[in-house]
């Protein structure tokens, strides 16, 4: 199960490219940037100040995390294997010197990278418009972009992961990675108790609660601490692309029976 560096790469950059060309690349960018949309004409009708910044909070909360990032990792991961798989195109890969493993991980380096270069500039514009042209008060922005590059981060490499692995699996990988993002993670995360630490958005959401001293961000329920909040996501990424080429080394390319 030996992984050579050179193929990895050149699988990734290949995988970084075809993720953003054509008109799905154009959409997914236009996706990612809808907070900034929302908040351009928020500061273009002349909010600002507090109202700005807890409107732009409410959006990172409410729409970027729990649905852009979703949806991007989603739209970015499912297809690597999925489409290759059904149009029995995977077999080509297979036929070069490229290890099992160093195909998975090339194809989820190569996601990694392009969501990355998608979501993570979301963010940083959409904190500039508000820090710079939103007349914040002092110190009310205090931890805000580090705590939600670091949470944009950290999910990219979770959900990834997870929609990798069922691109893999299942033909019917888009509408399951739907449910677990809108029943799942809603679901979960809205209980009390221990049931909220199944679901990684908790783990996102719980990074700002412990980095921004106020604001909507700020007010999110967790009984966490940072190391725990960093690593689980990790852990479980690292967990699931195991298992992705574990089972790409039993079944290679073989479509799915459902």
């Amino acid at each position: 199960m030996g992984v050579g560096f050179r193929p990895l790469t050149t699988l990734a950059w290949a995988t970084f490219r075809g993720s953003l060309s054509g008109a799905k690349g154009i959409g997914l960018i236009i996706g990612a940037l809808l907070p900034t949309f929302v908040i351009i004409g928020l500061v273009a009708h002349g909010i600002s100040g507090n109202d700005l910044v807890s409107a732009y909070e409410l959006l990172v909360g409410e729409l970027f995390l729990p649905m852009i990032l979703l949806i991007i990792a989603l739209l970015l991961a499912v297809p690597l294997f999925r489409e290759e798989i059904d149009q029995q195109s995977l077999s080509y890969l297979l036929t070069r010197t490229i290890g099992k493993p160093a195909i998975v991980l090339g194809k989820y380096l190569g996601y990694v990278l392009v969501a990355y270069a998608i979501l993570l500039p979301s963010v940083v514009v959409s904190y500039g418009i508000v820090a710079i042209w939103g007349s914040p008060p002092a110190g009310i922005l205090n931890g805000v972009l580090p705590a939600l590059l670091v949470s944009t981060a950290l999910g990219i490499l979770a959900y990834g992961a997870i929609y990798l692995f069922l691109g893999l699996v299942t033909r019917s990988a888009l509408i399951i990675g739907l449910i677990y993002a809108f029943v799942w993670e809603y679901l979960i995360g809205g209980l009390s108790g221990l049931a909220p630490d199944l679901s990684i958005m908790h783990y996102l959401m719980s990074l700002p609660a412990l980095w921004v001293s106020q604001g909507p961000l700020s007010q999110y329920s967790t009984n966490l601490v940072l190391w725990q909040v960093i690593a689980a996501p990790i852990i479980f990424a690292g967990a699931l692309l195991f298992l992705t080429i574990l089972i790409f080394w039993d079944f290679g390319f073989i479509p799915s029976p459902d």
